[in-house]
């Protein structure tokens, strides 16, 4: 479902990875780790929008490095802090990424949406919104095209108590035929998922990791 091999991360003099290889089944994963330890960047380089120095990603068998555009169509990634241009609307944004991965916007999309409180603001820019409601667009658009494999970097970040268990409640389900790997320091939400602990030291054995972001 998702696999990678030889990654190898640096920033400058920072060694984050060096040479690392692993595979995950269909399933629930929570990266967990101190500050510092590499969790989104290593969330960033599976998606592709952080580059390695070296390796590849194969998502559903399909390589990152030989074809990169029908791997991200099978995968999606939520970062923990938005990227979104601030003028860019709510529904901009689902419109954007849903023309990505050469799909529509459809009524259970909007469904989610509605459920997340989303409806009242599709029209309102990202830099007018709060940050748990642009959190809450992110996570949205996580779920458009149906991904293999969903990446989501703190997704409880920022979330009222209702958001948080809809979340749970979907992320846990999914992981029955999909992939969901996600960074958390949220111990309750972890087990909210049903989600299997990954610890960093998993993938930082083959090299010193020495404050990293994430």
């Amino acid at each position: 479902m998702l696999r990678f091999s030889g990654i190898t991360k640096a920033f400058g003099w920072r060694q984050v990875f060096r040479g690392i290889d692993d595979g995950l089944a269909p399933g629930v994963y929570a990266l967990q780790g101190a500050n510092g330890s590499g969790k989104s960047t290593l969330l960033g380089i599976l998606s592709g929008a952080i580059a390695a120095d070296s390796g590849d990603v194969w998502i559903d068998g399909v390589s990152l490095n030989a074809d990169p555009l029908a791997a991200r169509q099978r995968l999606s990634y939520a970062p923990d802090e938005s990227p979104i241009y601030p003028f860019m609307g709510g529904r901009d944004l689902l419109d954007f990424v849903a023309m990505a991965k050469q799909v529509k916007i459809d009524s259970a999309m909007l469904d989610l949406a509605a459920q997340l409180g989303l409806s009242p603001y599709m029209q309102t820019r990202f830099g007018a919104m709060s940050l748990g409601t642009q959190k809450k667009f992110l996570l949205c658009a996580a779920w458009i095209g149906e991904p293999r494999a969903m990446l989501l970097d703190e997704p409880s970040n920022g979330l009222d108590t209702r958001a948080r268990k809809l979340l749970a409640q979907r992320i846990r389900a999914r992981g029955l035929q999909n992939l969901t790997l996600f960074a958390s320091h949220d111990t309750s939400f972890v087990e909210a998922c049903g989600a299997t602990v990954l610890h960093m030291d998993r993938f930082t054995a083959h090299g010193p990791c020495t404050q990293a972001p994430g």
